[in-house]
């Protein structure tokens, strides 16, 4: 027996046929036999034909080898964790950390919970109990290690434990791997807020987040000119902005080697004593001060743009003599900042003006007749136009009188733009204490990166010792941060690290099955994906997990 397939022409069209035959002779010719037919072969379904090969291999005693079906059983989060856990191995954490620790007996290895609540912050930030249930979605050698929830809050213990020499040597490392010199240092406030009670730190306090209703604490950043962060202190919520100077410049000078070092701060910072710190650690600095009567200040408002020298940044300079302390005074003069004091400036009076008049028709048709409540009336609008002075009046029965301070608008219209740094470093130039002052910016950088990208709030903590463990993770993950936008600048990809971590998040472990056989696999990297990898040094991942490749070698 056989099968044919026998072709049938019928009216111009030509049909197929499956048919199970013979061999027979008649009257000593060959012929073939039809036993069965199957139909249409253009009709049948793959299934019954693969059935019907099996049914004749069966009957002939040879089942053929039939191809295992694949199927997907789990895929894990897998780009973003693992970079961030390489760059955290850059910077030889895990064995930095081993060493402090040594000495302290342990139950457990905090390592992998640290490894994970820092990456966490990079790609997915949660609170602690978050990160331990995203832990199983992450396809990582830590996530299997970190599976107990009490371990990640005994870890942040741990963690806080080493924080004064973590950081020393964290920075160490930071100057060695990017090639850093420390002769700026930037120092700047924030603070971060809770619902509810909070920490014990926690206390009313000048808010940066606009919620003086709720109690805070105080986050104390020192950076170098680069970014990178240098030490960090949790303050009480209560603490005003010029008290914390000098306990971080103390703990610079006993911490860190830093022989030679310009202080740079906001006006916030400033106070007699802060600057006597400075001198007396040896430290130069750059600091904003606000219009006061320091010596020169007001021969420099005197004197016309036209002698201010151009500079970058879009501003002018003009630069005072040096002190007997050698301090010199910048006056820094911006078009920009001038044109928005004075629109501001304009729009204030403008509404004040209006308001003043209406209050003089309304005393001249007799509806208010009293002097001390149109006084009252009049102070009332100059207080909601934030113009109170602005004007000059006076009131008597029945009569209301304003005027305008000319003089004082005069002199404001030209002081318009202008702002003043305050240094005691002869070795910066009048363009290097302006440019030192513009990187500031890099500290507040960093808080927008930690509050925002790293989410360092809402904070899930009420003890004090975990509250300023959390920050701490939040500024190592902040650390990891800044090395991958530091590598993603230098190889000139022109992604931010926000961006890049967006697209590793394309990468995934992929745990298939193959018959009988369980084989991990990694997708296929985006060309992205690989620029980034590559421009962290971290090499493409296999295909295959090399543990699962001798499976995989067996099946194919």
């Amino acid at each position: 027996m056989f099968l044919r397939i026998a072709t049938i022409r019928r009216a111009g069209a030509r049909y197929r046929y499956l048919q199970l035959c013979d061999a027979i002779r008649v009257n000593g010719r060959p012929r073939d036999r039809v036993l069965y037919s199957f139909g249409n072969l253009d009709k049948l379904a793959p299934a019954t034909l693969a059935a019907l090969s099996d049914s004749f291999a069966r009957l002939a005693g040879t089942q053929p080898a039939r191809p295992a079906s694949l199927t997907t059983e789990r895929v894990w989060e897998y780009g973003g964790v693992a970079v961030a856990l390489h760059l955290w191995d850059v910077f030889g954490l895990t064995e930095r950390l081993q060493r402090l620790w040594a000495g302290h007996l342990r139950r457990f290895d905090p390592v992998p919970y640290l490894q994970l609540m820092v990456a966490n912050r990079l790609v997915n930030p949660r609170s602690k109990l978050g990160v331990w249930a995203w832990a199983e979605r992450v396809g990582v050698p830590a996530a299997a290690e970190a599976t107990e929830l009490h371990c990640y809050y005994r870890a942040l213990d741990a963690l806080l434990a080493v924080k004064r020499p973590l950081e020393e040597e964290l920075w160490l490392a930071s100057r060695d791997l990017f090639n850093l010199e420390l002769d700026l240092v930037f120092y700047d406030l924030t603070s971060t807020y809770f619902e509810g009670v909070g920490p014990g730190d926690a206390a009313y306090g000048y808010s940066r987040d606009h919620r003086p209703d709720l109690r805070q604490v105080v986050l104390a950043l020192a950076c170098d000119q680069h970014g990178f962060p240098i030490a960090h202190e949790v303050l009480p919520g209560n603490r005003a902005d010029a008290t914390t100077v000098r306990e971080i410049v103390d703990g610079l000078r006993q911490r860190f080697t830093i022989r030679r070092c310009v202080f740079v701060a906001d006006s916030g910072m400033v106070s007699q004593a802060n600057l006597a710190a400075l001198d007396e650690a040896g430290y130069g600095y750059v600091v904003a001060v606000k219009r006061q009567h320091l010596p020169g200040m007001a021969e420099l408002l005197a004197r016309p743009l036209e002698a201010y020298t151009p500079t970058g940044h879009g501003l002018r300079i003009l630069v005072g003599d040096a002190d007997a302390q050698g301090r010199r005074l910048v006056c820094c003069h911006s078009a920009v900042r001038a044109d928005e004091q004075r629109q501001i400036r304009e729009a204030r009076v403008g509404r004040a003006q209006a308001a003043l008049t209406r209050l003089r028709e309304t005393v001249a048709a007799g509806h208010l007749k009293a002097p001390e409540k149109i006084i009252a009336r009049a102070a009332q609008h100059l207080a909601a136009a934030k113009a109170t002075r602005y004007f000059t009046y006076s009131a008597a029965p029945g009569a209301f009188q304003f005027q305008p301070r000319q003089d004082l608008l005069d002199r404001l219209r030209a002081d318009d733009g202008k702002y003043f740094l305050l240094a005691n470093a002869p070795q910066l130039r009048p363009d290097e204490i302006v440019d030192a002052y513009y990187t500031l910016q890099e500290v507040e950088r960093a808080f927008r990166e930690l509050k925002d990208f790293l989410r360092l709030r809402p904070v899930y903590h009420w003890a004090d010792r975990r509250v300023h463990a959390h920050i701490f993770v939040c500024v190592l993950a902040y650390l990891l941060e800044k090395a991958l936008a530091t590598r993603l600048r230098d190889a000139r990809l022109g992604f931010s690290a926000r961006e890049a971590l967006d697209q590793l998040s394309t990468l995934h472990l992929v745990e298939n099955r193959l018959g009988n056989t369980t084989v991990r696999t990694i997708s296929r990297p985006s060309p992205q994906v690989q620029a980034i990898l590559k421009a962290v040094d971290m090499p493409v991942p296999p295909a295959v997990l090399p543990e699962d490749a001798d499976r995989l070698a067996t099946l194919t």
